[in-house]
């Protein structure tokens, strides 16, 4: 061989070795990035188990799921709505919920971090907060459609009557926790509904009845569970019934009695008090089994009026069919059944209550949306929880579920005397 031959011979050598070399060089640095990237997401993993830690994981997980799934669909239903505007903006409605979800989510560490016995102390202030906001609203509140619910508060729109939910279920189990006869004397019983009644007619007032009856229900469930005697219901039950018949006969006030009676038939006024349940039954027809698919529905172009709201679901149902309404269903009912496992393993009374309240505001919301979206009952404005548009909703909400979880932190083998 020649010098030349082995020269060049010698060269490639020399480069397929540093060739050999680069590469080797190159797996070391990525195997020190990955275990970096590693140490770094044990690191996390770490932190986040123990701001977890304690707590019912399956509560978190599908608080998580229900949260940011409700951001899509809001962007999904809303779409038409940002668009259709003097200045469009598609993405309006997913950055302010997705700003609503993630400061829900500090409120919920924050509440989840809380030793929910403190709440007995603060229980009465609270509730005259409560009141004092509902007052409020009377006098400064903002007026859309012909109600006046919302306040404006450092430049936030807020809706009281939702904060009242949660703040009626710390106070009716703080005030039964610290003296269990309360529920069997004259006058804890008089406190009760007393305050319960200032609720309920401050914010029909507004008029917002389906937060006034959710309230009075939620009481209810929290005074039975305490002991109350099923015959000191009768009377408001009666009441209730009453009033109902007096509406139906007398057709007094009739905007009442067409809310309550046009379910029945709401295609026979489609163009009027029936029309937002007829465009939502038939966006739920028009999905079907399977639906028309993410983004696809046809009932949020301009058809139903606020489709990220109240009826959101309908919207669900035609891009997701009933397949994607049964797995959501699903969802709600395993996340109701984790909160009433930790209701029945509550160390104490008042762990017991509070938890209840939480479990029945949760399951009574989702009935009663599915409820009017699908003609069962009266149509009424209540949010479809974790999934409709709006802060308040999602705060009161995370408020809850953060109660609940402190709860299940500090859980025993259930000791209530």
């Amino acid at each position: 061989m020649s010098e030349r031959a082995a020269e060049v011979k010698k060269k490639k050598a020399d480069r397929a070795e540093k060739a050999a070399m680069r590469k080797a060089a190159r797996r070391e640095r990525r195997g020190r990035r990955g275990k970096e990237i590693a140490d770094e997401a044990r690191s996390f993993g770490t932190g986040l188990s123990r701001v977890i830690s304690g707590y019912d994981f399956v509560v978190v997980v599908l608080v998580v799921m229900l949260s940011f799934f409700g951001v899509a669909m809001v962007f999904s239903a809303g779409y038409y709505q940002t668009i259709n505007t003097s200045d469009p903006d598609p993405t309006y409605y997913l950055f302010r919920q997705l700003l609503f979800v993630l400061s829900g989510f500090l409120i919920l560490l924050i509440t989840a971090n809380i030793d929910y016995h403190m709440y007995m102390k603060l229980a009465d202030v609270i509730m005259l907060a409560s009141l004092g906001l509902l007052i409020l609203v009377m006098f400064i509140g903002s007026s859309v459609n012909n109600a006046q619910r919302w306040i404006s508060i450092f430049g936030v729109r807020i809706t009281p009557s939702e904060f009242s939910k949660v703040a009626m279920i710390v106070f009716t189990s703080s005030f039964l926790a610290r003296d269990p006869d309360n529920i069997r004397t004259l006058k804890g019983l008089t406190v009760l509904f007393a305050v319960m009644l200032a609720h309920f007619f401050l914010i029909v007032r507004q008029p917002n009845l389906s937060t006034a009856i959710v309230i009075v229900f939620i009481m209810g469930a929290i005074m039975l569970v305490a002991g109350l005697n099923l015959l000191f219901l009768a009377v408001p039950a009666a009441a209730g019934v009453a009033g109902y018949f007096y509406i139906i006969t007398a057709k007094t006030p009739y905007h009442w009695y067409r809310r309550i009676t046009s379910f029945t038939d709401p295609f026979s006024d489609r163009q009027g008090d029936g029309y937002q349940v007829s465009q939502g039954l038939i966006a739920l027809g028009n999905g079907g089994l399977k639906g028309l698919g993410f983004g696809r529905s046809v009932a949020k172009n301009l058809y139903l009026p606020e489709p990220q709201n109240d009826l959101i679901l309908a919207v669900l149902g035609e891009e997701l069919g009933f397949i994607g309404f049964l797995v959501l269903m699903l969802v709600y009912i395993v996340l109701i059944t984790r909160l009433i496992m930790i209701a029945l393993k509550a160390r104490d009374r008042l762990g017991f209550y509070l938890a209840t309240g939480v479990a029945v505001m949760l399951g009574l919301q989702v009935i009663i949306n599915v409820a009017v979206v699908t003609s069962s009952m009266p149509a009424t404005g209540i949010t479809l929880p974790f999934i409709s548009y709006g802060g308040t909703s999602i705060w009161s909400f995370m408020i809850a579920i953060g109660i609940a979880l402190n709860i299940s932190k500090g859980k025993r083998k259930a000791v209530r005397r």
